[in-house]
């Protein structure tokens, strides 16, 4: 060693020994770093965080990115060689955002950037990523570089579009339920059915949400104590059965203790094994239904015209789109009263207005529209439907209008009642009480019989009719007034002596609704008139029998129930205003 070499570390005061050692500690410090640096790539490389150092550049080309950038199918070559920019890569949607908002933050001197949007594998498969960035800046401030992590959370984002589309569909069912007239409930197999779930709807009875949940109200507690015990053996008698579902029609109380009629349709839930678990159902307010079917059961009994048919039907209902001729999402099973099939509807080979009466549809539609232009969110009409067998229905139809959250009608949900035996006895009531204002308002006999003829020729099943009165003198009944029939008939059925077979049929004093009680001539005539089905009607007055209305059908094999009560209603009232003018006449 030379002196100036001993000289110089004379002057630092290092010996040989010491520089050496100091080497050493050098030497591991760097093999460590390498080592960490090493370990470092090997955890990225494994992972799903992609890192890049990008220059501030346009589309940021990268000065650095991590092995593991082949999971979107890139190399590393494919960015440090320029022939792909990061810019590239990202979706076309996307890339005006994020240069905005990576320049907001440079702007706001913000030190990072955070990110989601999407980008391109190369393969052309679309993927949603997180980046983390820091911004790197020169002593002077100026951006230079970007240097972050770029997460891939497809799978993430996936999973939260469907939570977003389930809670959607949460939120829709929900608002279809609360805005129904049917209250959803979820009951324990207990004691009253405490509930651990009811709609917000249950308002409609007075009760909250919460009175059923706290258990403070038990659902059995509701119901009127007559029908409870029923209500329990029916359900019992359905789960020893091993049903599924139950269906029935009670009584519960309001918290304001007013009487509600309700219609109970309710799934049994069930564990593998069988066990009854808990009930899951509707409750459907059915009073006005009941009210109108009590009221009916007396107006019929009390005009004795019509049978009581309203205890064997029941309302179909229906969930319709708000599209032209309203195209039919569901519709209950019991629409077979109408000779259709639930598929018939749901397949689409039947659109709503399809069955709609041709003269109704029309007043129909704009009768629903000026509902939903005035914000009602009920529609009620009536109007007539064709069955699947080609016959006229009236129908009374209740809907309620389903809005979106901007207010536009999207569904319609209601019910559709058979309501044509009412509407014809309601025609019925109403041609009677004309007749009775029009017989009381004059003396005439022939205007009366004119008057008697006319009216009940406004029943559709009966096309012709005559008047028959007894004249005492010559012992026969005389055709006085008739409607629809050939000459040639009414001049052949224009006399009947006392002792003829037809005119024996009348003083039985029982209404005659069969052809083959006319003698055999008699019968060929009907047939070569096309008379099909008849209806003779006695008229007595004080016990003695005056005459009779007489009545054919060219068009139906039978008179119906409903027009025989009709017809033998109108003997009665007619009578009283015809035997006073012929016994007047008699005298004369």
């Amino acid at each position: 060693m030379d002196s100036e070499t001993s000289e110089s570390r004379g002057e630092l005061n290092i010996s040989p020994h010491v520089a050496d050692a100091e080497d050493g500690e050098r030497g591991k410090a760097l093999h460590a770093a390498l080592e960490r640096e090493e370990a470092l790539k090997t955890i990225i490389n494994n992972s799903q965080v992609v890192v890049f150092l990008w220059k501030n550049e346009k589309k940021w080309p990268a000065e650095f990115v991590s092995e593991n950038v082949v999971n979107f199918g890139y190399t590393v070559e494919d960015f440090i060689s320029g022939r792909i920019l990061y810019g590239d890569i990202i979706h076309p949607d996307d890339l005006a955002k994020v240069e905005e908002e990576l320049e907001k933050r440079i702007q706001s001197g913000a030190p990072d950037f955070n990110m989601e949007y999407r980008i391109f594998t190369k393969a052309g498969e679309m993927r949603w990523v997180n980046e983390r960035t820091f911004i790197q800046r020169d002593p002077e401030g100026a951006v230079t570089h970007f240097q972050g992590v770029v997460l891939d959370i497809t799978e993430r984002k996936q999973s939260e579009e469907e939570l977003e589309k389930v809670l959607k569909m949460q939120k829709v069912l929900t608002t279809v339920i609360n805005n129904s007239p049917a209250v959803a409930f979820l009951w324990r197999d207990e004691k009253y059915w405490p509930a651990v779930f009811v709609s917000d709807n249950v308002v409609q009875f007075g009760y909250t949400v919460e009175d059923f949940i706290s258990q403070k109200v038990l659902y059995g507690k509701t119901m009127h104590p007559d029908d409870l015990k029923r209500v329990e053996k029916e359900l019992d008698r359905r789960i020893q059965k091993g049903e599924v579902s139950f269906n029935s029609e009670y009584r519960i109380f309001t918290k304001a203790g007013d009487l509600r009629w309700v219609n109970e349709r309710t799934f049994i839930q069930r564990e593998r094994d069988g066990k009854v678990i808990g009930f899951q159902g509707i409750v459907l307010d059915i009073t006005p239904r009941k009210k109108i079917e009590e009221a009916l059961r007396k107006s019929l009994k009390m005009q004795k015209m019509l049978k009581t048919i309203i205890n064997n039907s029941s309302a179909v209902a229906f969930l319709w789109k708000n599209m032209e001729n309203w195209p039919v999402e569901f519709v209950s099973e019991n629409i077979t009263q109408f000779g259709y099939t639930v598929a018939d509807f749901t397949s689409g080979r039947l659109l709503y207005g399809d069955i709609i009466h041709k003269e109704d549809i029309n007043s129909v539609s704009e009768s629903l529209e000026r509902a939903i232009r005035e914000g009602f969110d009920f529609f009620e009409m009536e109007y007539r439907i064709l069955t699947g067998d080609g016959e006229i229905r009236w129908v009374e139809e209740r809907t309620y209008i389903q809005r979106d959250s901007e207010a536009v009608p999207v569904h319609f949900q209601g019910i559709v009642v058979d309501v044509t035996e009412r509407k014809e006895a309601q025609e019925m009531l109403d041609i009677q009480r004309e007749l009775g204002k029009s017989l009381s308002s004059t003396m005439s006999l022939k205007t009366m019989l004119s008057h008697i003829l006319d009216a009940c020729l406004h029943i559709e099943e009966i096309d012709a009719g005559g008047i028959y009165l007894k004249d005492e003198l010559l012992e026969q009944i005389n055709l006085v007034a008739h409607r629809g029939l050939s000459s040639e008939f009414v001049k052949r059925v224009s006399t009947y002596r006392a002792d003829s077979p037809e005119a024996k049929q009348v003083w039985i004093e029982k209404p005659i609704y069969k052809l083959d009680f006319y003698a055999e001539e008699m019968a060929e005539l009907l047939k070569t008139e096309r008379i099909t089905a008849v209806a003779v009607i006695p008229m007595k007055h004080r016990g003695e029998i005056i005459g009779s209305l007489n009545f054919a059908s060219h068009t139906v094999d039978r008179i119906p129930q409903n027009v025989r009560n009709f017809l033998e209603s109108i003997a009665l009232q007619v009578v009283n205003y015809i035997a006073p003018i012929r016994i007047e006449a008699d005298l004369r």
